[in-house]
C-alpha cells in the first residue's frame, strides 16, 4: 500500500559537471541550493544581491548588472542611521553611503563576471506579491522595515513576470550561449500574505514559469514546490515556522535535484569529497602521535590532489597548521 505520491522527476540530458561554475538568484531556496554547491567546495555564486522574492525586482538585478547601470539614487533610504537600497537585501546595509554603493557595485560586477563563464543559473521565484514605492512609482525588493505609507501593495500578473524574463533570459544569451538556465518556485510558504493569497501567487507564478520554458530553448523546470506541497505534504516537513521546509525535507529535495541533474562524474567528485571530508572531522585520540601525523600527511595529500578541481584552499591551510602543531609536540 502507497501512504503517499512519489513525485518521479525524469533525469535532464542536459548534466551538471564538476567544472562547472554555478550561480544563483531569488528566494532563500535559491540560497539553500547555492549553500549546497558551496558545501561540495565548487565554483559558485549564490544569490549576490541577497534573498530576492519577486521575480521583476531579479530580473532588474540581471539587467542592472549586464548593462552596468548605476543602482537608482531613488531607492537609497534611511532607517535607524543604516543606509539600505531598496533593489537589495538588507544585508548591504551600511553606516556609510558609499560603503553601500561600493557593496552594490561590488556585488553587480561579481555577478556579470559569473555570468560571463558559468554554465548553469538557478533561478527561484519567490512571490508574486509585490511593494511599489510610492516616490519613484517602481516596484522594489525589500521595503527595509519604513512605514507602509510609503508602499502599496500588489500582485504581478503571468504577463508581465513572463515579459520582463523573456527578456532579461534573452540579453543573458547573448551575454552566455550556452548557460543552462533552471527555474523554480520556491516552497516557502508566504503566509504573512494569507493562505488564500500565497497560493494564488504561487500559482501565477507556477503558470508564469511554464509559459517561459514553452518559449525559450534550454530553459528547465525544477519541481522543488511540488516536491514539497505534493510529495511530502505534511506539517512535519517544516520547521517551527511553518513556513520552510526543516532539514529532512531540505535533504529530500536536495537529493531528487541531484538526481535529475548530476552526471556521474559529479557523483564521484561527491563521494570523493564526502570521503576528504569525514577525515576532515574524525576525532584525533592520540594528539602528536606518529599515527596523527601521518594520518594529517595522507590527508594534506588528498586535499592537495582534490584542489584541481574542488576550491579547497581553507582546507588545506587548516590541515598544514595542524600538521606543523602535531610535529611540535
Amino acid at each position: 500500500m502507497e501512504l503517499k505520491t512519489t513525485l518521479n522527476i525524469k533525469p535532464s540530458a542536459d548534466k551538471i559537471h564538476p567544472h562547472f561554475k554555478i550561480t544563483s538568484i531569488g528566494s532563500c531556496f535559491a540560497d539553500h541550493i547555492g549553500n549546497r554547491f558551496k558545501e561540495m567546495k565548487m565554483d559558485v555564486l549564490g544569490n549576490p544581491f541577497g534573498v530576492i522574492y519577486n521575480p521583476l525586482s531579479q530580473m532588474k538585478l540581471i539587467q542592472h548588472s549586464l548593462r552596468n547601470e548605476s543602482f537608482n539614487a531613488d531607492h537609497i533610504v534611511e532607517n535607524h542611521d543604516i543606509f539600505n537600497h531598496l533593489d537589495a537585501h538588507s544585508q548591504f546595509g551600511k553606516k556609510e553611503l558609499t560603503k553601500l554603493r561600493e557593496g552594490l557595485n561590488d556585488a553587480a560586477e561579481s555577478f556579470k563576471q559569473y555570468l560571463k563563464e558559468a554554465k548553469v543559473l538557478i533561478l527561484t521565484f519567490g512571490t508574486a506579491w509585490v511593494y511599489r514605492y510610492e516616490k519613484t512609482g517602481e516596484i522594489v525588493a525589500n521595503c527595509h522595515k519604513l512605514p507602509s505609507q510609503n508602499f502599496t501593495k500588489e500582485i504581478l500578473s503571468i504577463e508581465d513576470i513572463c515579459n520582463k524574463t523573456e527578456e532579461t533570459l534573452g540579453l543573458v544569451r547573448e551575454f552566455n550561449p550556452d548557460l543552462k538556465i533552471i527555474m523554480t518556485v520556491s516552497p516557502v510558504r508566504h503566509v504573512k500574505d494569507g493562505i488564500p493569497e500565497n497560493m494564488l501567487s504561487k500559482s501565477i507564478l507556477r503558470v508564469s514559469v511554464e509559459k517561459i520554458i514553452g518559449r525559450m530553448d534550454n530553459v528547465h523546470y525544477f519541481p522543488a514546490y511540488e516536491l514539497m506541497m505534493d510529495d511530502l505534504r505534511d506539517y512535519r516537513f517544516y520547521a517551527e515556522d511553518m513556513i520552510h521546509p526543516n532539514n529532512m525535507a531540505q535533504n529530500y529535495i536536495w537529493q531528487k535535484f541531484r538526481e535529475t541533474y548530476f552526471s556521474e562524474p559529479l557523483f564521484t567528485y561527491c563521494d570523493k569529497w564526502q570521503s576528504i571530508k569525514n577525515d576532515l572531522d574524525h576525532r584525533v585520540m592520540n594528539p602528536g602521535s606518529q599515527e596523527h601525523i601521518q594520518f594529517l600527511e595522507s590527508l594534506l595529500k588528498k586535499l592537495n590532489k582534490f584542489s584541481v578541481i574542488g576550491n579547497v584552499e581553507d582546507e588545506k591551510a587548516h590541515v598544514e597548521e595542524e600538521l606543523e602543531h602535531a610535529k611540535q609536540q
